[in-house]
């Protein structure tokens, strides 16, 4: 009797050893699934995610008999911005679409329209996580304009003449880039590389005659290779402001590691006032050393040394996000 108590005894004791050995093995399979559907995305949501804002703001000023002064004007600002983002496994690829064009016309001044903002830029980004924040990425990164800009020159007799500045691919930059990838949220990311290539193309012939945007006189391209940082930032503002903001950073090695960097910083900011009425913001802060600043002297357009450019736009008008 004693002896079947015992062995009773230890088969209870064994069991719940067993019990308790099985509850943490459960345990720490489910903490284990956890952490990889943090890491590889598989959190049962979509693969693809697609947003985007457009928006079209539109300005007049009027004047009759007006003793202070001012130009009658008409103008027009169009944007728009478009992400498709796929995230599934350890894969994630990112696509962003940015557009803008502004126009304007001073009707006491002039009979035309003149472009006051025309950008067309797109973005790809692939990435392979080896953590939950690191990834292995490649990035390839298309930016241009839509239409033929100019330089407005009057001479020494008042009259007006124009000197093409830019035309659609003429400039056109091209990079294309292998690095690391670091988003310790969702809301950012820090990209690093340095292995990159960036072409500077201009097709237009007589940009390309006089050497335009650093490529060489009669050359259409010019490829440099360099190291490449990009941040890019998004948050939103409680329900009705965001704000999106992304820089990059490029050196040529052939200019030293550190020498003559690239500088390409842009801000967009949305403050939502209704459902369909916002206030937009954008900004865009260039440092190239390969472009001469274009300015008028005794009526001739001249080149001048590298500087700080700045353009920034703020429209009110009617905004739709998806």
């Amino acid at each position: 009797m004693k002896k079947q108590l015992l062995l009773g005894a230890m088969m209870l004791l064994t069991s719940g050893f067993a019990f308790a050995q099985t509850d943490e093995v459960a345990k720490e399979v489910t903490t284990v699934a956890k952490d990889r559907k943090i890491v590889t995305g598989e959190d049962g949501e979509k693969p693809w995610h697609f947003d985007g804002m457009l928006s079209l703001t539109a300005s007049s000023t009027s004047l009759v008999n007006w003793a202070a002064g001012g130009d009658q004007q008409i103008g027009m600002n169009l944007l728009g911005n478009l992400n498709a983002n796929y995230h599934k496994g350890r894969n994630a690829w990112q696509n962003a679409f940015l557009a803008t064009y502004g126009t304007q016309k001073l009707i006491d001044q002039n009979k035309d329209f003149r472009k006051t903002d025309d950008k067309m830029e797109f973005s790809s980004k692939y990435g392979y996580a080896f953590s939950d924040k690191w990834y292995a990425s490649a990035i390839f990164n298309y930016k241009s304009q839509w239409a033929k800009g100019y330089n407005y020159l009057t001479d020494v007799d008042g009259n007006d003449s124009l000197v093409r500045s830019s035309s659609c691919w003429s400039p056109l930059y091209l990079t294309y880039t292998i690095g690391v990838d670091y988003q310790p949220n969702k809301n950012m990311a820090f990209y690093i590389s340095p292995l990159c290539g960036k072409t500077t193309v201009v097709l237009n012939d007589y940009l390309s005659s006089i050497g335009a945007f650093g490529v060489d006189t009669n050359s259409h391209a010019r490829t440099e290779f360099g190291w490449y940082v990009k941040l890019d930032w998004h948050f939103n503002f409680g329900k009705n402001v965001g704000l999106a903001t992304n820089a990059t950073f490029f050196n040529n090695y052939k200019d030293g590691v550190f020498d003559e960097i690239d500088v390409d910083w842009n801000l967009i900011l949305s403050m939502q006032i209704n459902k369909f009425l916002a206030v937009n913001i954008t900004s865009e802060l260039i440092y190239d050393e390969d472009i001469a600043i274009t300015k008028e002297e005794k009526g001739e357009a001249r080149d001048y040394y590298s500087k700080c450019q700045f353009k920034n736009v703020v429209g009110v008008g009617i905004t739709f996000k998806f």
